[in-house]
């Protein structure tokens, strides 16, 4: 799944190419403005954003998660030697979120976002859709990743025949909807399992586990409605809005909104742990120490790179959060110690009321000497 290809690449990442994903105009935009009459930066509101409910369907007040994956952009750079005396990825990537949250978030969601694989499994395409080695699969190219909770979204090329041929047997055709077709499954291992096809999207329901009381079909059917009606999306609320066109599209994203703890809604054990394969990640991230995400109710955090011979560049990162009053949101001196870390790194702080944005560019990733 790659997993080793894009985290030890990054995470060793040193470069001076130019940045892909400019901002609409040089990163400030006729958002709302700073104390210092600074104004948030605008960007194109990623695609991405109209899988993402405005709430949670789950009761634990974790909130709604969700990660991004763009996986050609990440194709585009080299296996890095792997090296067993080092320390693992998960250990770097769990150093990196308590040390520079702002790189490590997205990072972080880069690291677990191949293991909701698992929730996929047993469908007919499951070792289709990302394969391995560059291989590649009759009528499906896959460009983009998004986990969205219990759904995954696949953007890229897609054969609705082949699908309809080669991925249909205990599946039924339930309704066809602009452009999508709804498959159901019907017997054997396929009865728990839902997924909708068109030719630029694929969307999964990942199998319920034991103590999960939804419905494939149903929350197949849930992301259609948003995607395609426009209902139930973060980004139609104020706050959702500036979250994605504050932070744009990304190579990778993290975000977690309406969160009573975001300490606890970092803890995706359960979402990605398998029975079946002892590969789920080991990293369990602290951050209960720091102010930026002692009261934040949502956040979304990206990173973007460009590719220069076949090594990634230099990286770009957009924080946003919002908080439930001013009196708990971060000075801009805690952003820039308790997030970004370093000073001596290029960077951008706004602050206005519940709203707090940075940026940043790192020419190279931090370690410890």
């Amino acid at each position: 799944m790659k997993r080793r290809q894009f985290v030890s690449v990054s995470l060793a990442a040193a470069g001076i190419a130019a940045l892909a994903g400019c901002s609409t105009d040089d990163g400030i935009g006729g958002g709302n403005g700073g104390e210092d009459g600074e104004s948030f930066p605008s960007y194109d509101i990623p695609a991405y954003s109209d899988w993402v409910p405005q709430d949670s369907r789950n009761e634990d007040n974790s909130g709604v998660f969700f990660t991004h994956l763009d996986w050609a952009a990440l194709d585009e750079t080299d296996d890095a030697p792997e090296d067993e005396d080092e320390r693992t990825d998960d250990e770097e990537t769990e150093e990196l979120v308590e040390q520079v949250p702002i790189l490590g978030l997205p990072f972080y969601g880069a690291l677990i976002s191949p293991f909701a694989i698992f929730g996929i499994l047993f469908y007919p395409f499951s070792g289709d859709v990302l394969p391995e080695e560059g291989q590649t699969a009759e009528g499906i190219e896959t460009e983009t990743m998004t986990w969205v909770e219990d759904v995954l979204v696949f953007n890229g090329t897609y054969d609705p025949d082949v699908f309809a041929e080669q991925y249909a047997d205990d599946f039924e055709e339930a309704e066809t909807r602009d452009g999508f077709t709804v498959y159901v499954g019907t017997s054997g291992f396929a009865e728990d399992m839902a997924y909708a096809v068109s030719e630029d999207t694929l969307v999964v329901g990942m199998m319920p586990g034991e103590d999960d009381e939804y419905e494939t079909e149903a929350i197949v059917g849930e992301a259609l409605d948003r995607n395609l009606e426009e209902v139930d999306r973060a980004v139609d609320s104020d706050d959702g809005q500036w979250l994605f066109e504050t932070t744009g599209d990304s190579k990778m994203g993290f975000g977690v909104l309406g969160t009573d703890d975001f300490s606890e809604a970092l803890d995706t054990d359960d979402e990605v742990e398998s029975d079946e394969h002892d590969e789920e990640p080991e990293t369990d991230p602290e951050v209960d120490d720091n102010p930026v995400f002692d009261t934040v109710e949502s956040l979304v955090n990206t990173l973007d790179f460009s590719v220069e011979d076949d090594e990634m560049g230099a990286m770009d990162v957009r924080f946003s959060g919002v908080y439930p009053d001013e009196e708990s949101a971060p000075s801009e001196d805690e952003v820039r110690e308790h997030l970004i870390g370093e000073e001596d790194v290029d960077h951008d702080i706004v602050i206005d009321g519940v709203r707090v944005h940075a940026s940043a560019t790192f020419e190279e990733t931090p370690t410890d000497e």
